[in-house]
């Protein structure tokens, strides 16, 4: 089968795939400069196993939360042959595919401006369709991660991601409002989380951070841009060459936040697949750092009360920079920005929110032994990251 990847209504490459689409290989490169970055090697040479793993990379994780069951009711189609029936649309980026017999125009087909099937994404939730009968028009399908998650649109027209939390705890809610709470306060820009439940279980919801003009890359999917030379770079150094050779603005601001971020939220899940850069998708420049997502698998999510408590015990998580929370605040190269007067109030609302939560939350038992043990942790790494800013200001 022969399929044409688009970039909104650009051929990119004309590709020979199987029948579930899988890329077989690149026939004719159409417009290279519009190449998903990853396939592009640093000598400007396009690497077809690297178009493959990103195309593939786009399909639901196998790892998701009622993958196999969802499956099994989907007569076990496959994240293959979804991506092919979808087309590979998606909310977080402008790239698709269609048959090479086919003209389809980017403008009556993108989810940004028309209307999307709902019944996979709600499938996940346990929620079926009367007549059993699924449309894949869906950018449930191009979903990343583990937790179950789906689209929605809302009355006045808004893209939201809809996400749930994991067992034992259902935490990762809390922690992205608790995340978007401080961001807030502290200026740091990023995508508002809210809080609200389903039967008695809560989920998050956010505004889709892209639109029309504006597609997200993850940095993983710009890592590659500039090949890795571990033995004389660290992760933070060649991720700033490869900000540095796409022009992207401000980066040491943001990763300068996002470490603050982090630390506060004591958060060993920031990998190269929950922050990135967007673009405009059209001129391929204005390079910017995404504003902050994704935190909800922080602040001791998954741990019984006994583990909340500082020093906290070693994860086996990926850190973006270091294995050590701590050790990466060495990274950051400016603190003056830290508004050091707004922590008190800050702390307040963090701990409101955490024990308005817990109240809701009929599922957990020992609901308050635990909101005190989290309230705790978080004032006390407010005053360490107080104590460490005012002694980086005092040095310069």
């Amino acid at each position: 089968m022969k399929k044409i990847l688009k970039h909104k209504d650009i051929d990119v490459a004309l590709l020979e795939t199987k029948n579930n689409g899988v890329i077989i290989r690149i026939i004719e490169i159409l417009n290279k400069e519009h190449m998903p970055i990853p396939s592009v090697r640093e000598d400007g040479q396009i690497d077809e196993d690297r178009l493959d793993t990103w195309w593939l990379g786009r399909g639901i994780s196998e790892n998701r939360k009622e993958y196999k069951a969802v499956m099994q009711k989907l007569n076990n189609i496959g994240k293959e042959m979804l991506l092919h029936l979808s087309q590979g649309l998606s909310l977080s980026d402008h790239y698709w595919m269609q048959k090479e017999n086919e003209n389809l125009k980017w403008k009556d087909i993108n989810f940004y401006e028309n209307e999307f099937d709902r019944s996979l994404g709600k499938l996940f939730f346990g929620i079926e369709t009367q007549n059993k009968k699924y449309n894949f028009n869906s950018p449930d399908v191009t979903s990343s991660g583990n937790l179950k998650k789906r689209w929605d649109i809302t009355k006045d027209g808004k893209r939201v991601l809809i996400k749930t939390g994991s067992n034992p705890f259902m935490q990762e809610p809390l922690n992205e409002v608790l995340a978007t709470i401080i961001c807030r306060k502290l200026g740091i820009p990023h995508v508002p989380y809210k809080i609200k439940y389903r039967k008695n279980e809560p989920y998050s919801e956010c505004i889709n951070l892209t639109n029309i003009n504006r597609e997200l890359i993850d940095v993983n999917d710009i890592y590659y841009i500039k090949e890795p030379t571990f033995e004389n770079d660290n992760l933070y150094k060649h991720l700033t060459k490869c900000c540095e050779k796409l022009k992207v603005g401000a980066y040491h601001e943001m990763i300068n936040r996002m470490l603050i971020l982090d630390y506060l939220m004591l958060n060993h899940d920031r990998h190269y697949k929950n922050f990135g850069v967007t673009r405009n998708s059209e001129t391929l420049d204005d390079y910017k750092f995404a504003p902050i997502y994704d935190t909800g698998s922080s602040f001791f999510h998954n741990d019984k009360n006994f583990r909340i408590k500082l020093p906290e015990y070693a994860k086996e998580r990926t850190i973006c920079f270091d294995a050590d929370l701590l050790k990466q605040l060495k990274y950051i190269t400016d603190f003056s920005w830290i508004k050091l007067n707004v922590f008190d109030d800050t702390l307040k609302e963090c701990k409101e929110t955490i024990y308005q939560h817990l109240k809701n939350d009929e599922n957990n038992k020992d609901n308050e032994a635990r909101a005190k043990l989290l309230c705790n942790v978080l004032e006390k790494r407010f005053e360490q990251i107080k104590i460490i800013t005012e002694k980086k200001l005092k040095k310069n």
